[in-house]
């Protein structure tokens, strides 16, 4: 497959809407790799001859459109105080997206929902700001949804609607038909019994399943109809933490229904489902490692089921389409070493593809069907040399229980992997994973010197159920000890000098790296915890878990604190402040309801008590993360600092 490099002239134009036309080199490795994204998404319109991103322009993510054919550029949605996050097409001249303030308090998706022309013209507002809403009196705040996100676009009939859903206050779902050109919306009304958690539609956007939940949110209830206008049936019941399956989508015929569920080994596969048998029936794809629960991927004219994004390492697509198979040959012979993700497009019209590795932040490119020629569009952070960046690569070991743990090890260049200074680096969550993909904080940690690892301990998700549930009631305990473990392994091979150990995390990691600090004191040469938990009894009791499936959740996943009053003492880290021996730095922001600022205050209170070495930092209107560039710059030069003076890469 021959490709053609040349660059888009549009591009050229777009960077110009920006205060300043040149790339502006950056002065430190941490301004480099903590600099907002110059783009951070894009989508091909329908007929694919529109080309909708979000830029980075005058400090805030703005709404450009191109036109790929003569390459015109235009911003059409900008705001000084906000910024354009998910941009979604409705039809070939509109779309929809959200806006949120990325740089003040509303960082989560609770953010309005907006549709425009490509032109710019016959702006809407779907739904208000959340911070809008939170302003009325109470019985309008109960009744407004919390957000709204788009579902699918209303085909036939409209082509100014789409589908939404609006999630309320309570966690209760609704949803709506929304005219995108007026803001009205009507609910889509359905007969079921229970709390509606999610919903699929079918090729013509009519609602066929409905999953529901009983008030205790313990049972959960997959309700199905055959099609428009009949009621709907129980399909299946079952346990919130034993699901026999979750419907995902249907395939082009509106009859064969996609679903994925727990194989034999314990892993998520995706079937077709056998409505003869009532249960998940013909296998369509699995592996023998992670979990596949989703990532279908459609034909966007037909809907016919393509592939499936599958999580391996490296994540790849499996396709069922063999001419979308050989495209992703090609398009891999063409970017070595990168994650290809194509995005199929109409029959003959262009596809986008977006490029990623460890080493590379990512970039956009088009290919053209009927040419059969590819072309580069831009590169998400121009100013990032991939040459310079290190190799993240998968680390396998085992934990002291024989459970198998995949990590992640990056080495820092131009070092020979023998006695070298480490940071481990455990994810927040702490159900969640971390994945391949490029990391300013793993680059940060590399630059400087450090091997840099990524333990992906019980309760990590897309390891299969197994996995998952070995991490129940287990913070502080064998959470822990699966991180102490990939240390281990590594001291163990010569890798990592074990006098030269630090451990940095935020969230759940700063709970982790406070926990190690206490449960293993002689291991780590210092600390870095960013919004850390310290008190499973404030965590416990917050009511940043949100509604009651949330709160039903915790009591399964972290523990009932009724019940496990001894092991919460002993696995809260700032009622043992004491045992710490290693330097500590922290940060917590100022406004963080997910984790709030008492978890900061009494872990240094503790330290302080007990005559510890720590440094601290609360963050003004930061919430659970670092929102502002110039907040990251402060923290991570900090960091930088401390790290260099306690633990020194050299």
């Amino acid at each position: 497959m021959k490709t053609h490099l040349s660059v888009l002239r549009c591009w050229a134009a777009l960077l110009c809407l920006s205060a300043a036309c040149s790339v502006v080199q950056a002065q430190s490795p941490v301004s480099e790799l903590f600099r907002n994204a110059k783009f951070a998404s894009a989508t091909l319109s329908p007929n694919g001859k529109y080309l909708a991103t979000t830029a980075s322009i005058n400090g805030r993510m703005q709404l450009a459109m191109v036109e790929i054919e003569t390459g015109t550029a235009k911003n059409v949605a900008g705001y000084e105080t906000l910024d354009v996050a998910a941009i979604n097409w409705i039809s070939d001249e509109r779309i929809v997206f959200s806006i949120i303030d990325r740089d003040g308090e509303q960082t989560s998706s609770e953010s309005g929902l907006y549709a425009i022309n490509r032109d710019g013209t016959k702006s809407a507002t779907l739904m208000q700001s959340w911070e809008h809403v939170r302003g009325m009196d109470q019985g309008t705040w109960a009744s407004e949804p919390r957000y709204m996100s788009m579902l699918a676009r209303s085909v036939n009939d409209d082509p100014n609607a789409i589908i939404a859903v609006g999630y309320f206050p309570n966690g209760d779902a609704q949803t709506y038909r929304v005219d995108s050109l007026t803001g009205k919306r009507r609910e889509i009304e359905f007969d079921v019994k229970g709390v509606a958690r999610n919903f699929v539609l079918d090729k013509n956007n009519v609602l066929r399943v409905i999953n529901t939940t009983n008030t205790e949110q313990s049972q959960m209830v997959v309700w199905y109809r055959d099609q428009a206008g009949q009621p709907f049936r129980k399909l299946s019941e079952h346990s919130t933490f034993e699901p026999k399956f979750q419907v995902l989508a249907f395939d082009s015929d509106d009859t064969t229904m996609i679903v994925s569920a727990l194989m034999e080994e314990g892993r998520w596969g995706i079937f077709k489902y056998d409505f003869v048998a009532n249960k998940p029936g013909e296998l369509l794809a699995s592996d023998k490692l992670v979990d596949v629960g989703g990532g279908l991927v459609f034909a966007p004219d037909t809907r016919k089921l393509l592939g499936v994004r599958m999580g391996t390492e490296p994540p790849k697509t499996l396709w069922f389409d063999k001419s979308m198979a050989s495209l992703q040959l090609g398009i891999d012979k063409a970017f070595p070493g990168m994650v290809n993700v194509i995005f199929p497009g109409n029959a003959l019209a262009p596809m986008l593809i977006s490029s990623y590795s460890s080493a590379h932040p990512g970039q956009y490119s088009l290919y053209y069907p009927d040419k059969k020629k590819l072309q580069n569009l831009f590169t998400t952070r121009p100013w990032i040399d991939p040459k310079k960046m290190s190799t993240q690569l998968p680390y396998d070991y085992v934990a002291r229980d024989g459970l198998p743990i995949m990590s992640y090890l990056t080495l820092p260049q131009g070092r020979e992997a023998k006695a070298l200074p480490m940071v481990v680096l455990p994810h927040g969550g702490p159900w969640a994973r971390d994945g391949i993909g490029f990391n300013p904080e793993v680059q940060f940690l590399a630059g400087m010197g450090y091997a840099v690892l990524q333990p992906q301990f019980r309760g990590s998700t897309g390891f299969g159920e197994a996995h998952f549930k070995k991490s129940f009631a287990q913070w502080g305990l064998s959470m822990q000890d699966d991180i102490t473990d990939g240390v281990n392994s590594l001291v163990k091979q010569g890798v990592v000098d074990p006098k030269r150990i630090c451990i940095m995390g935020a969230s759940y990691g700063g709970y982790a790296v406070m926990m190690g600090l206490v449960k293993d004191p002689d291991l780590y040469r210092c600390g870095v915890n960013l919004f850390g938990v310290t008190n499973l009894f404030y965590i416990s009791s917050s009511d940043s878990w949100g509604d009651k499936a949330a709160t039903y959740s915790k009591d399964k996943t972290l523990g009932d604190p009724g019940k496990l009053k001894d092991q919460f003492n002993a696995t809260s880290p700032a009622r043992h402040a004491d045992k710490i021996k290693a330097p500590v730095f922290m940060a917590y922001g100022e406004k963080d309801y997910r984790v709030p600022l008492i978890h900061g205050e009494d872990m240094r209170d503790g330290l302080k008590k007990y005559g510890k070495v720590f440094e601290y930092m609360e963050l003004e209107k930061e919430e659970h993360g670092i929102a502002k560039e110039e907040t990251r710059y402060r923290v991570y030069g900090a960091i930088e600092t401390f790290l260099k003076k306690y633990n020194p890469p050299n």
